[in-house]
């Protein structure tokens, strides 16, 4: 059974593996960069710290009245706002804070960034900004495989109808 063709978020705190995990479903990608930039809404560009301000609420605004029909292939939205825009179902990506650490340094991001997003993470404050009306799905991208991660979504795909929430706990991982 699968189901008509959807617009799926794919948020999560940067490092947490959106793009390699998009890279293995074999459906059409959308970047939340791309989308703002085909549809001229950059707010602000930082050269210094290599960061790019989307108005995400005036790419939702535009986005909502493009896409008023369902697509007609599936499509991932990939980007750590993507949970912002007209979407029919949301995938969060979580990741352990010490792996996130990881990522980020490999990345050689700054060590302000890197805590930023560990805490950002740590707090599981993503979750906090999920709209609890669209169905979402929460994969720990920490210590599982791609393949893994991605027969769970097909599992939850084509048969669950309802939101699946891990309600991880890095807090208590570090003290138990």
């Amino acid at each position: 059974m699968y189901v008509q063709p959807l617009r799926i978020a794919v948020t999560g705190t940067p490092g947490t593996g959106k793009t390699s995990f998009c890279s293995k479903l074999g459906f059409k990608t959308m970047s939340v960069l791309d989308l703002a930039i085909e549809n001229d809404t950059i707010a602000n560009v930082n050269n210094s710290s290599e960061t790019v301000e989307i108005d995400i609420e005036l790419l939702n605004q535009k986005l909502s009245e493009k896409w008023k029909h369902p697509p007609e292939d599936t499509v991932l939205i990939d980007g750590h706002l993507s949970h912002y825009l007209p979407v029919d179902r949301i995938i969060v990506l979580r990741c352990s804070p010490d792996i996130l650490e990881k990522r980020l340094i490999e990345r050689k991001w700054t060590l302000e960034k890197i805590q930023e997003n560990k805490e950002f993470e740590f707090l599981s404050a993503i979750i906090n900004e999920l709209d609890e009306n669209i169905i979402t799905l929460e994969l720990n991208n920490s210590t599982n495989s791609i393949e893994h991660l991605r027969n769970e979504f097909i599992l939850w795909l084509n048969h669950d109808k309802e939101s699946l929430m891990l309600n991880l706990d890095w807090i208590s991982e570090l003290n138990p």
